[in-house]
């Protein structure tokens, strides 16, 4: 699914109306009242949820979804409502104004008796209804505003977070945008209802934890708009990696499946390597070699089994590339110094590969950026402000504006990591998965990753359809780990990525060779 920024809503809003006819009131009633049925399922499994419910309505849009949902609500039945105008009481007349949006809208509602009061003129009956309510819908502002919150909204959507209700937000929190920033006042939600694709502020490190579960409210948007290849982000979710995996003949051996060279490892910092090392051999290649230095070999080559250990030589020397289809780099490899000449060696032979954790930090000090779309890049933000010479908070602030930035300048792929994850290739296309899993926030969890993408481009894959192969089976994993094990460890991971490849091979097999149906012949 395509991810939406401001600019490329407005337009889908405004071509859904002059190219195909569909009016601003068919469009808002469906945001209303599709809305309205999602969270029926989402809190009370179709029916009228109980509890008192406030409806905060704004100028906007967002305030003319709130009214529908509002009169949907009174119309199936409920009646412990009450609507909040956030800016005042709004007029109507001026253009013509569908009936959802503020005054026309407002209007429909009262004519049913719903109470309706305005912030701020009538303060504390707002913050008396807020305090008590159960289900507070938030369409205060959507994400047109230009900037952080003025007042009189700010201390509205205080009042609206210190209830004890639970806050469903219509499109965005009120108060998350594009560029949306750490500090900025929004509306801490436990439910949003994005309208129509979900919205790329949603996904930004500063603004994710106010947005809760995140659904998406399909509105009829033709698909032409709603998938339009010219909008570069998409979503990607634990499942995608299927869709990325070509089928192993039966006659496969150990050399067709590919053969990994693996750079990693130093005193203190052996597990790195090891697990690096493993995820790959657990994810379709037929063979890895881990390459470590003389003084580290033998701690790490007696605790070996499937992965071949290997006494790394000085720089340009006892590595021959043709044997193998593609390299990993860096796992804790440390900054010793004949790392860069290792890494200007690497990159020179025109191997693929992954570069990740201490190897992203020489390539920083290696004269030359591009790297020939051949390669993956996976940092951290930490990581990724050393590389970009950026600080963190710039990072964390537009992640996947800066991820593309340097997917274009080191002609590389990025896989930006994070609670929610950005790949960005040189192209200028995106993908976010939101993994939103903090136990896979354990020390080797990286390597781990770094292991599974480098395995999948061992065995075949392009650069692109490694990482986002990589990052979404890391995640599917990670979210398995969780359910089986709770806080689980970096090595947890490793036989889950084996059982989750052999299952969906498994699956593919089947596909290709249905079961012969017994036929009774006649006697």
């Amino acid at each position: 699914m395509k991810l939406a920024s401001t600019e490329a809503m407005t337009l889908i809003d405004s071509l859904a109306r002059e190219r195909y006819a569909m009016p601003s009131l068919l469009l808002m009633e469906n945001a209303g009242i599709k809305a309205w049925l999602m969270f029926r399922e989402w809190a009370g499994r179709g029916g009228v949820p109980a509890g008192g419910m406030v409806f905060v309505a704004g100028r906007g849009n967002n305030g003319g979804d709130a009214l529908v949902m509002a009169r949907q609500a009174f119309l199936d039945g409920a009646r412990d409502l009450a609507i909040i105008t956030a800016a005042g009481r709004p007029q109507a007349g001026g253009r013509p104004q569908a009936a959802g949006e503020p005054g026309q809208g407002l209007a429909m509602c009262e004519s049913l008796g719903i109470e309706c009061v305005a912030w701020p003129e009538q303060g504390e009956l707002c913050r008396d209804k807020l305090a008590v309510a159960r289900w507070i819908f938030d369409g205060v502002a959507g994400t047109g505003i230009r900037g952080a919150l003025q007042a009189p909204l700010p201390e509205l959507v205080g009042a609206m977070n210190g209830s004890a209700g639970r806050r469903i937000a219509i499109d965005v929190p009120s108060g998350v945008r594009d560029g949306f920033q750490k500090g900025d006042p929004a509306v801490r939600a436990d439910l949003t209802l994005t309208m129509g694709l979900p919205k790329l502020s949603l996904y930004l490190p500063h603004a994710r934890g106010f947005c809760g579960r995140i659904r998406v409210v399909r509105l009829g948007f033709p698909p032409a708009l709603v998938e339009d290849p010219a909008i570069p982000g998409e979503s990607l979710d634990e499942g995608s990696w299927r869709s990325l995996l070509a089928p192993i003949p039966a006659d496969a051996h150990k050399g067709t499946r590919g053969h990994l060279a693996v750079f990693a490892g130093s005193l203190g910092t052996t597990g790195a390597a090891s697990l690096a090392a493993c995820a790959a051999a657990r994810s379709r290649a037929g063979l890895v070699s881990l390459f470590l230095d003389p003084d580290v070999y033998p701690l790490v080559a007696p605790g070996l089994r499937s992965v071949m250990a290997k006494p790394s030589s000085p720089p340009g020397t006892g590595f021959d590339p043709s044997v193998y289809s593609a390299a990993l780099v860096g796992p804790g490899w440390g900054l010793a110094p004949d790392r860069e000449r290792w890494l200007e060696r690497l990159i020179s032979t025109g191997l693929p590969g992954v570069i990740d954790a201490d190897a992203l930090t020489l390539l920083g000090r290696l004269e030359t950026p591009a790297l020939g779309g051949r390669w993956v890049l996976t940092p951290h933000p930490g990581e990724f402000a050393r590389l970009g010479g950026v600080a963190k908070e710039e990072v964390l602030s537009d992640p996947p504006a800066r991820a593309l930035s340097m997917a274009a300048s080191r002609d590389a792929v990025v896989v930006l990591k994070g609670a929610s994850t950005c790949v960005a290739a040189p192209s200028g296309r995106f993908w976010i998965l939101d993994g939103r899993n903090p136990a896979l926030a354990t020390g080797g969890s990286g390597d781990v990753l770094a292991g599974i993408i480098a395995g999948g481009m061992a065995s075949g894959m392009a650069p692109l359809e490694a990482a986002l192969f990589g990052v979404s089976l890391h995640a599917r994993v990670g979210r398995i780990a969780r359910r089986l094990m709770g806080w689980f460890l970096a090595e947890d991971l490793l036989p889950l990525i084996s059982r989750t490849l052999g299952r969906a091979d498994e699956k593919m097999r089947r596909v290709r060779t249905p079961r012969m149906r017994r036929v009774r012949t006649p006697q």
